[in-house]
């Protein structure tokens, strides 16, 4: 209870950004699109998946993210009363990232996010009496810069939508086993996120999260 006469006290902030607002909170959220390839030579098919994860911020700047995507397709089709299988392929993918928060101002905050992908995929296919096979695995690791914009203009703060560019260390491997013959392939590079297609930050470099 003030004193009469007393000035009259502030009310205590949790921050100036929309980002000081979600500090000890956990977001759920699309991640961006990674993939594996599998095959060899010239028979090489990278299969895209998109990664759903969570992030969560230790502090106002250091936090954590942490995804997983997986898929699993089989199929087979009827033609003149022979059914044949087409192929199918699994795969899984892990994703590691501890996002920097370096400034943040309004609905915006700038972003360093180390970060690592591992996957693993598989698939056969039954042709001439006979099991095809291939696999692949995947690692990169490497970091993006960008920004993580909250839509506070719009009254929902615990909505954000992030844009980055990076550079990240690519090591491939796959191997196959098509009509009795073994093959393989390795492969390792160094590149950017983006690549030479700038329409690619609309897709594996964009991720959407929502905080509760």
């Amino acid at each position: 209870m003030a004193l009469p006469g007393a000035a009259p006290q502030a009310a205590a902030v949790a921050g100036s950004s929309d980002h000081d607002a979600v500090v000890g909170r956990l977001a759920v959220g699309y991640l961006g699109r990674n993939g594996v390839n599998i095959g060899a030579g010239v028979a090489v098919v990278p299969i895209a998946t998109p990664v759903i994860g969570v992030r969560y911020w230790l502090s106002d700047m250091l936090g954590i993210d942490a995804g997983l995507g997986f898929g699993i397709a089989s199929s087979s089709q009827t033609a003149m009363g022979m059914t044949t299988d087409n192929p199918g392929f699994h795969l899984f993918m892990i994703h590691g990232g501890v996002p920097l928060s370096l400034a943040s101002a309004g609905h915006f905050s700038f972003q360093i996010v180390p970060e690592l992908n591992l996957g693993f995929a598989g698939g056969s296919v039954d042709a001439a009496g006979m099991t095809n096979k291939v696999s692949g695995f995947h690692l990169d690791v490497g970091a993006r810069a960008g920004a993580e914009i909250h839509f506070g203009f719009i009254n929902v703060p615990q909505l954000s939508l992030q844009g980055s560019v990076g550079l990240r260390l690519n090591m491939e491997s796959t191997s196959s086993t098509i009509g009795g013959v073994d093959g393989s392939t390795s492969a390792f590079n160094i590149a950017t996120t983006v690549g030479d297609n700038p329409w690619n930050i609309f897709t594996s470099n964009v991720a959407a999260l929502y905080y509760f």
